[in-house]
């Protein structure tokens, strides 16, 4: 019995193995033979002027092996357009064609230069073999003839099938050239033995651009699968060639797509690429997407969104799988060593650097193009004035008793007269008498009243323009996003870019103080950092203080005291210099008779070691004013204490104020007044854009600061001056708003004041002085920031 079931689980086993099992790589080349049938069926429904339709063909005459898939492909695309027999006639001879002379004259020529020629050929296979071999000189050759007569015979049959018109005669000739074309660039794509690199490149983006266009004829309300193919090629392209590649697929394919909706690509590549190091795939591609459906809404409304969304999220989730998959097989190869994960962590450094360098100059790109698209929205078109001509004349012309003698005996001259208006109002953007002929001016008793509604009209097309205008806004956010990753891969470079001579010099002073060690390594700029691995004072003559004295003195810094490490087992001494300063302040804010201030001041630090003072006005009154003035304090808070460079910041904010005071009837500004406080550099940068004076006290001695700037807000270039000044324990920096000197305009009080604080503290400073300004009947909003400088203990 128990031999019975152990032989049925052994044929059940037999049974199991013998049963056929789809493979891997068929599943791998059933989906590649259908991802062809598929690109032939999309360049075969593209369309030339004409109803041409080339593209089919030449894939057919030009594709090294794959014939079969590529036939099924146009066969669809003639049953889903409406088939055409004797275009099918032309496929079919081609078809054959081409299999005849692969399998006697291609694959035969592949094997002898292989070194593995045929055992045996027949006289006539072997006679057709040579006189091929003797009249083509290559395969691309052959096959861009056989490309030419199938579009010749496609097109004869087409001119007398119509009746040999005309126009047939011009569409013969587009499809021969066309054809040609076509067939030479899928002959450098698919065979890969072009010299040139650019030359495969551009072909590669010319055929995807007519992939795009015969997937533009498959377009319906809710679904685009042009948009998904142009978003999933663009990052593709992105991810196997580089961001250069990536940018200029996605400018290529969304041309293709459409003019006005060709950013949408851009943008969605850029936000992959920057948000791709997260190591959140999906994260990264729903920011992407973000962005290309927040343009495809300015462009197009709702129903554009609708469609984008669809084709999107396809796209992304088509991208998210080969992702996957790809890291999938990467994470099968071997583990690499230490010393290769070292040298592969600083290859990814580099190219994560060379990559947003990349970016930033990609964004610094959008924001000059949507800036030149920005003032060409600002003027109204040439058919906008002409209607606007029209309608003034409209409105005057008809109860004129002249009407006849203007508008008919004199036609041509008002139509002149009518141009030279349009051309002033797009130059000008106003016409005056100037551009009116004497004759008509005299014959026209409401020409006054015509040039001035011509003039209104122009104005308000002009400001309706302007208020609808988003453009700017867009290259504002890419100019200030291109400044962050610039600034932060500055900063990065600064700060780990390593100092040889420096090295050099730290180890012939360990080696002369007898401590053993293994390697020196000195690096950083503001911050000079220095680290020792294996080291030992076992047979040294100093101490750990004595060395971090001897290498500050050495590299001119202040280091801080050793900070010893040990990890397996290897001792490690890290220095790093140390924060010279430390600053201590307080400030005081008095509105005006009791209202709402307009002043915002603050003061805060980040874990830079940088200390920040910052005073802001806004201009006018009340809660519009108060409103924009603590706006600026919060934004520039937020901004510095994240890292960001304080230059930066302000135009970022000048750019923010500039966009909200677009939608807004009143003024939208305000000065900023921010002292930038290096502790570590022991050194104050004072920025200035619209603001009162500042004040540095040093010993008994003042020292004013000023600039005669615009405020924030005001016009598209940034208005900062700055200053920059070397700072010693003892100093008093003092900040003001305007309100406070209104009483003192010749600041007498002030300075005399000012030379007696190296006793006060800051809140006694900021309070006196708030006072004695607001001691007067009548005053303006009163603030003042005090900072007191120490050293750092």
């Amino acid at each position: 019995m128990q031999e019975s079931k152990k032989q049925e689980k052994t044929k059940s086993a037999r049974r199991a193995v013998n049963r056929p099992v789809v493979k891997k790589e068929t599943l791998l080349r059933m989906a590649k033979a259908a991802l062809i049938c598929f690109c032939a069926f999309l360049f075969s429904r593209a369309t030339l002027p004409l109803d041409v339709r080339p593209f089919g063909l030449a894939l057919l005459a030009a594709v090294p092996t794959a014939i079969p898939p590529v036939l099924v492909g146009i066969l669809l695309a003639e049953l889903v357009g409406g088939p055409d027999i004797g275009f099918l006639c032309v496929v079919g001879a081609l078809a054959l064609s081409r299999a005849i002379l692969y399998f006697l004259w291609e694959e035969p020529k592949r094997k002898r230069t292989a070194g593995r020629g045929p055992k045996k050929q027949g006289r006539g296979k072997l006679f057709f073999t040579k006189v091929f071999e003797g009249v083509f000189s290559s395969s691309a050759k052959l096959r861009i003839i056989l490309a030419l007569a199938a579009a010749l015979a496609s097109g004869t049959l087409r001119c007398a099938l119509g009746g040999f018109r005309y126009y047939d005669f011009f569409a013969v000739l587009l499809l021969l050239f066309a054809t040609f074309v076509a067939t030479l660039l899928f002959v450098v794509v698919l065979d890969q033995k072009a010299k040139s690199r650019i030359l495969v490149l551009l072909s590669t983006e010319a055929l995807a651009a007519l992939l795009i266009l015969g997937a533009k004829s498959l377009e319906t309300p809710g679904f685009s699968v042009a948009v998904t193919i142009a978003l999933f090629l663009s990052i593709y392209a992105y991810q196997k060639r580089g961001l250069a590649v990536g940018a200029l697929t996605a400018s290529v394919l969304g041309l293709t797509y459409g003019v006005l909706l060709s950013p949408a690509f851009l943008i969605a590549l850029l936000l992959w690429a920057v948000f791709e190091d997260f190591k959140k795939p999906n994260l990264s591609m729903a920011i992407a997407l973000a962005g290309f459906l927040a343009w495809a809404y300015f462009a197009g409304g709702i129903l554009l969104f609708l469609r984008f969304l669809s084709s999107g999220l396809l796209a992304g989730a088509i991208v998210t799988v080969l992702d996957r998959y790809e890291k999938k097989e990467i994470d099968k190869s071997p583990v690499s060593s230490e010393d290769g994960r070292v040298h592969l962590a600083g290859e990814r450094f580099k190219g994560s650097s060379d990559r947003f360098r990349g970016i930033s100059d990609a964004f610094s790109s959008l924001s000059e193009m949507f800036y030149n698209l920005s003032d060409r929205f600002r003027r109204p078109g040439t058919l906008d004035l002409r209607q606007i001509c029209d309608r003034s004349f409209d409105h005057f012309c008809p109860d004129c008793p002249n009407k006849t003698v203007c508008w008919g005996l004199e036609y041509s001259e008002t139509l002149q007269t009518v141009n030279a208006l349009i051309s002033a109002l797009h130059t000008k953007g106003m016409v005056t008498k100037e551009q009116i002929p004497e004759i008509l001016s005299h014959r026209c008793p409401c020409m006054p009243e015509i040039l001035a509604y011509m003039n209104r009209e122009c104005a308000k097309l002009t400001g309706d323009l302007l208020r609808n205008n988003r453009t700017e806004i867009f290259a504002m956010d890419y100019e200030s996003a291109a400044d962050i990753i610039k600034d932060a891969l500055e900063e990065d470079d600064g700060e780990y870019r390593f100092d040889p001579t420096l090295e050099k010099k730290v180890a012939e002073y360990l080696s002369d103080a007898g401590v053993s060690f293994s390697s020196v390594t000195v690096y950083g700029n503001r911050r000079r950092q220095i680290l020792v691995r294996g080291v030992s004072l076992e047979n040294a003559k100093i101490t750990y203080e004595v060395l971090a004295s001897d290498l500050g003195e050495l590299l001119g810094v202040s280091f801080g005291p050793p900070i010893l490490e040990f990890d397996r087992n290897v001792r490690s001494m890290m220095l790093q210099s140390k924060v010279q300063l430390s600053a201590a302040g307080a400030f005081r804010n008095i509105s005006a008779e009791g209202g709402v201030s307009g002043d915002a001041i603050n003061l805060f630090s980040n874990k830079k070691e940088y200390c920040y003072g910052l005073v802001c006005d806004g201009m006018g009154s009340g809660r519009e004013a108060a409103l924009t003035s603590n706006l600026c304090t919060v934004f520039l808070e937020k901004m510095l204490e994240a890292g960001n460079r304080a230059g930066t910041s302000l135009k970022m904010l000048n750019n923010m104020i500039r966009s909200r005071g677009a939608d807004s009837t009143s003024e939208c500004s305000s000065t900023v007044d921010l002292v930038e406080i290096d502790l570590v550099l022991s050194q104050a940068i004072f920025m200035k854009s619209g603001a009162a004076p500042s004040f540095l006290v040093r010993d008994g001695a003042v020292i004013r600061l000023e600039a005669g700037t615009a405020p924030i807000g005001i016009i598209r270039a940034l208005d900062v001056h700055s200053e920059v000044c070397r700072l010693s324990p003892g100093d008093t920096i003092v900040l003001l708003s305007d309100g406070i000197l209104e009483h003192d305009p010749k600041e007498e009080w002030i300075l005399s004041y000012l030379k007696t604080v190296s006793d006060r503290t800051p809140e006694e400073i900021s309070n006196h002085i708030c006072q004695h300004a607001a001691s007067f009947s009548h005053h303006d909003d009163c603030s003042a920031l005090a900072i007191r400088i120490s050293k750092k203990e």
